[in-house]
């Protein structure tokens, strides 16, 4: 039997045809420094030249696994193939966007842990609950019901700048203690 070296292209060709994928061991060793000095003339990083042979090797073997390909000039083909797969890697890079700023991809819609919020609202029910009836009064109306100062004034005996000064100290003690009922819990 004839050794793959001593037989020509189009031999290793109907070889490969024929299902030895030894002959094609032969194309490749035989062509590869070719395809590389071309590839590294496509691209400038050596890794993404052996990335580009390799591809290009892998395409024309299932060209020639499905009937298709050369018959002959297998060198020719070889590396009109690898300008194909260099324009069609150049193509798809193209449009392909490097960014960090993900902003017009996502729809930001925040994320809310059930539990947490479950907590966070316990903590602060217990911190509203310790304040002063007087306290939580101001506070209910002025921050929950968003009433003005001057409405909530006569319910409380107050002036709409004692109103307002009571729910600063009302806030500033309800912060205090949420603050407190925070750090204790975790």
């Amino acid at each position: 039997m004839t050794s793959h070296v001593e037989l020509s292209d189009a031999h290793l060709l109907a070889a490969v045809r024929g299902g030895d994928s030894t002959a094609y061991g032969a194309l490749y060793t035989r062509h590869a420094g070719a395809a590389r000095r071309l590839a590294y003339t496509l691209v400038r990083c050596p890794a993404d030249a052996d990335d580009l042979v390799a591809e290009t090797f892998a395409k024309v073997l299932a060209m020639l696994r499905a009937g298709r390909g050369p018959d002959q000039a297998f060198r020719a083909y070889l590396h009109t193939t690898l300008r194909h797969v260099r324009y069609d890697r150049a193509r798809r890079d193209q449009r392909i966007e490097f960014t960090d700023d993900l902003t017009r991809y996502e729809r930001g819609e925040p994320f809310q842990d059930t539990a947490v919020v479950q907590v966070e609202r316990a903590q602060a029910a217990r911190a509203f609950a310790q304040l002063p009836e007087r306290w939580r009064t101001v506070l209910w109306h002025t921050e929950v019901e968003g009433e003005p100062h001057a409405q909530v004034a006569p319910r409380l005996g107050l002036t709409p700048g004692g109103v307002a000064a009571l729910a600063y100290r009302a806030r500033e003690r309800l912060r205090q203690i949420y603050a407190r009922e925070a750090s204790s819990a975790g």
